[in-house]
């Protein structure tokens, strides 16, 4: 009989839990944790596990990435309204894009203003391309600003006329 129990332990030991899908994501203790919703259980049943705890990085990523949509979403219209308000072009308000975690896309064009150069930079997941001061882009993604510079320069040119 006892053996019996003993099986059954070792059943409910091995089971396998699976993740349906990823429901929030919070900071607990210092640590990542996300809201798992498993599959075959009810709502109740959904618990807080820590990243290390959890073999589901596709799952993970996806509800990273729809997280990331949202809050270029919500900058978006944030940013709408401060051009609004202040009455100007909404790609000209400015605010460091990479505190917020998008990522760049491209550079679009380099301009001086009041003595400083500014650089005009596609995010992805946001709709207007963001104006940076020229000292955050270098520290930010320096090359890909050195690769936006070489195709600005004609260095064929310049080999032709002081090389020979």
């Amino acid at each position: 009989m006892n053996s019996n129990i003993d099986s059954d332990e070792d059943i409910s030991d091995s089971e396998e839990y699976i993740v349906e899908k990823i429901l929030d994501r919070r900071s607990y203790k210092g640590q990542v944790q996300y809201l798992v919703k498993w599959l075959h259980y009810s709502d109740e049943d959904n618990t807080w596990e820590m990243v290390a705890d959890l073999n589901c990085l596709n799952l993970i990523k996806s509800f990273e990435s729809k997280c990331s949509l949202k809050r270029g979403q919500d900058l978006n219209t944030l940013y709408e309204k401060k051009a609004k308000r202040l009455k100007i072009d909404p790609c000209l308000v400015l605010d460091n894009p990479f505190n917020h975690g998008f990522l760049p896309e491209e550079i679009i064009k380099a301009f001086k203003s009041n003595g400083n150069i500014l650089i005009s930079i596609k995010f992805t997941d946001l709709d207007q391309p963001q104006i940076v001061p020229s000292g955050i882009a270098y520290q930010e993604i320096p090359q890909m600003v050195l690769k936006f510079y070489e195709k600005l320069c004609n260095f064929e040119e310049y080999l032709n006329n002081y090389i020979s």
